[in-house]
């Protein structure tokens, strides 16, 4: 987990530098991911209150990255820009989450619907909400295959988070059905995220051999 938050935002620091945050900023994200390492390494210690004070770390990640990144910049503008800032925001609204969930149900990070809460708000809601938002990018530059975006790109974002609503929901309350049914479409997100991509790529394949 810290190993995925501190490459994340660390690439994301980067960007950031476009907009010249002020010193204080900078070192509120070195703060920030001091006290995180610092959580997980007395985790080796112990246990509970590395925890707590890892998510502490986490929540202001998410503080830090909901103030000062660049997608604030670009999400007032159309098109796959406004897509990939929607997905990095919700993505940093979860990884607050996770980290609130890691403070407050410390005692429950073994096993359950907590920790299953715990673990799932940062995979899925952070995690993939960033490979979402990089995939149109990425993807292209790796395979060299065209992949224009899409407005269907939003099933897969829309679907993951009202998906992980429930999921998360069902977790807190210990209702079955929400994990279960929640959990189910979880999946089914990432199924439509794999099929929006293969459709993206027949058609950047179509409008190359339209345009040669």
């Amino acid at each position: 987990m810290g190993f995925l938050v501190f490459t994340i935002a660390g690439e994301r620091l980067e960007l950031s530098r476009v907009l010249r945050p002020p010193p204080l900023a900078r070192a509120g994200f070195i703060v920030a991911h001091g006290v995180l390492l610092l959580g997980l390494a007395v985790s080796l210690l112990a246990f509970d209150a590395g925890v707590r004070i890892a998510g502490i770390g986490l929540v202001g990640t998410a503080a830090w990255l909901l103030r000062y990144d660049l997608a604030w910049r670009t999400v007032s503008h159309r098109g796959l820009h406004r897509f990939m800032a929607l997905c990095l925001l919700s993505g940093y609204v979860w990884l607050g989450i996770s980290g609130f969930l890691w403070i407050g149900f410390t005692f429950y990070f073994i096993a359950g619907p907590f920790y299953d809460a715990m673990l799932h708000s940062l995979f899925l809601g952070f995690v993939f909400s960033m490979i979402f938002a990089h995939a149109p990018i990425i993807l292209p530059s790796v395979t060299g295959m065209e992949m224009p975006f899409q407005e269907a790109f939003y099933g897969h974002w829309i679907l993951l988070h009202l998906s992980l609503l429930l999921r998360v929901g069902g977790d807190l309350t210990e209702w079955r059905p929400g994990i279960q049914w929640g959990g189910l479409l979880n999946v089914l997100a990432l199924l439509v995220f794999l099929a929006n991509n293969v459709r993206a790529v027949k058609r950047g394949r179509q409008e190359t051999a339209g345009a040669g």
